[in-house]
């Protein structure tokens, strides 16, 4: 696993096909367990944050599929950052 949270993993091109929508990132069918459980462990804390169920999903997908790590502190870190930098350009997650 690699510290820094905010970029992606050194897998990120393996998991990109020519069809990937980087806007949309999807972790590989075997990520999808991976990527649930991240989202349905961190959802109390998130969901406190101000960011919904759907948005809270898409954050663990992109953080799986993305290869940025697989803990729940990095992925909290990581989502929290990510709500606050999208809320203030005033876009959706």
């Amino acid at each position: 696993m690699h510290d820094d949270r905010l970029s992606p993993g050194p897998h990120r091109e393996e998991k990109e096909g020519a069809t990937s929508d980087p806007s949309l990132a999807q972790p590989e069918a075997a990520e999808v367990e991976s990527a649930r459980l991240l989202a349905n462990e961190a959802r109390e804390e998130l969901v406190e944050t101000g960011l919904s169920d759907i948005e809270i999903r898409r954050l663990a997908d992109e953080f799986i599929a993305m290869d940025r790590g697989e803990g729940l502190p990095e992925f909290v870190a990581w989502a929290r950052a990510e709500a606050a930098r999208s809320h203030g350009e005033g876009r959706t997650i």
